[in-house]
């Protein structure tokens, strides 16, 4: 069957299917162990088990210990990314922000990146009802790129749509175009070319932990974490058995006819009735037999399996940079708030690491929105651009008040500035807010002036003592 001739224009050139056919070869070697890490993180892995000690019909019990979405939930709850900032202009960025609705779905973009090592936000043009630069954030399950060293940027990138298990789509990014292509009879058709022609792939890359031998960055669902939540399902796995088969007393009879264990229709009764009741009571034997004995073991613990889950999850706890607490296991006396903070202090200055990483990442999606809003990135924008987070410690209300007070006091922080608005924790909302409440109070109090004045017939001053 012979392609149309508007087909043939569109179909995917040999430089175009090479950079295709790499791409998606690159996404299914790791498709195997993103599904893998994901599964950690939902909670969907399923622990092998070693088969000695289980009974057959329990090798397949579903047991669960969510400690991979712990691990990397108790993190990204500490990176509440708040925008670009700027001591001078932002070009125009909080509008962006604002208009992708970046304040949660930067989120998006982080925990994919915690769960596989990285992840993408791509930025491109918004049709009508969109907003324009359009950024959005892509799981490394359905993209992936190539990375280029000397640039630290990406050379190329590709998003996959799938269908039953088949690519049926893809989006191409290249530094002067991007192009969608769907499959016709076996070769790649464009369907959209966007020849934006900006120089650069306008996907971002987010890495995480990233270190010099590993520039594409490394999951925090490390291979202890998976090893230890394995260990903990195993260990539960046992203490099922030991509630199905050991929790109840076990009991054994000397001296007993089988019939004492049938009904008034000579049929046997269940091993379950005959715990519960029929061996309480047993008539005692004839014909100077001896009398029936009942005795009982003592049942199994389920003590040392829940030991053995606790220091799995003090194994964890250190892996991952957690308060064991945080796995369940309190203790019981409550520790003081000096503990709690010296417990979380690694978890904080992790959280503050990613916040350094992630933000190189997003000043490279500002760099991209201007350029495919404006053409042209200002030179200004390095020296004076930077990303805004939330404090990762999270200090209690009081706590961060009362240090914005003595900074204030002491002639450090000015009472308006929105660096003591982020002290407090005002969110960009909240501070906006009150910068319109200080506008309206200022204007009023200048009228009640003017209002005043002309009572007494006195001149009219501003702050300054001009008339």
């Amino acid at each position: 069957m012979s392609v149309p001739a508007i087909l043939r224009l569109a179909t995917a050139d040999d430089t175009e299917q090479g950079i295709i056919s790499d791409l998606l070869s690159r996404l299914a070697v790791v498709d195997a162990a993103n599904g893998e890490a994901e599964g950690f993180y939902d909670g969907s892995h399923v622990t092998k088990q070693f088969g000695i000690s289980i009974p057959p019909n329990m090798q397949n019990a579903t047991v669960v210990a969510g400690w991979g979405g712990t691990v990397v939930d108790v993190l990204e709850e500490r990176l509440d990314w708040l925008g670009w900032t700027s001591d001078q202009d932002d070009f125009g960025l909080s509008e962006v922000y604002s208009a992708n609705s970046l304040d949660v779905d930067s989120g998006m973009a982080h925990l994919d990146a915690l769960i596989f090592g990285l992840s993408f936000v791509a930025v491109g043009t918004g049709f009508d009802d969109e907003p324009s630069p359009l950024i959005t954030p892509h799981s490394p399950r359905s993209m992936t790129a190539t990375w280029d060293r000397r640039t630290r940027r990406l050379a190329s990138a590709l998003a996959a749509v799938t269908d039953n298990g088949q690519v049926v789509e893809v989006t191409l990014y290249l530094p002067s175009q991007t192009a969608t292509f769907r499959r016709h009879n076996g070769m790649w058709v464009a369907v959209e070319r966007d020849e934006h022609k900006l120089g650069r792939v306008p996907v971002a890359l987010v890495p995480n932990r990233v270190r010099g031998s590993r520039e594409i960055g490394r999951s925090e669902i490390t291979k202890a974490v998976r090893y230890y939540t394995d260990a903990a399902c195993r260990t539960l796995l046992g203490l099922e058995v030991n509630r199905e088969f050991y929790n109840a007393p076990q009991r054994v009879g000397l001296n007993i006819d089988e019939s004492m264990f049938q009904d008034a229709a000579g049929n046997p009764v269940s091993q379950w009735t005959s715990i519960m009741g029929r061996l309480w009571n047993v008539p005692p034997n004839e014909d100077g037999l001896p009398a029936p004995d009942i005795k009982q073991f003592q049942p199994s613990s389920p003590a040392p399996y829940i030991d053995q889950v606790k220091g799995y999850a003090t194994l964890l706890a250190a892996e991952a940079g957690i308060p064991p607490a945080y796995l369940g296991f309190q203790t019981d006396n409550p520790a003081s708030a000096d503990a709690i903070r010296a417990g979380e202090a690694r978890l904080v200055k992790r959280a503050e690491r990613r916040q350094a990483a992630f933000g190189r990442s997003w000043l490279e999606v500002g760099r991209l929105a201007l350029l495919v809003r404006d053409g042209a990135v200002p030179d200004t924008f390095d020296a004076t651009m930077s990303t805004k987070w939330r404090d990762a410690a999270t200090p209690t209300r009081a706590a961060a008040a009362d240090e914005a007070t003595k900074l204030i006091s002491s002639g450090i922080l000015p009472p308006d500035s929105t660096v003591t608005y982020d002290r407090v924790g005002l969110s960009p909302a909240e501070q906006r807010q009150v910068a319109a409440d200080k506008r309206r109070e200022g204007g009023s109090a200048a009228l009640r002036a003017v209002v005043q004045a002309a009572a007494s017939n006195l001149p009219v001053t501003n702050a300054n003592g001009a008339q």
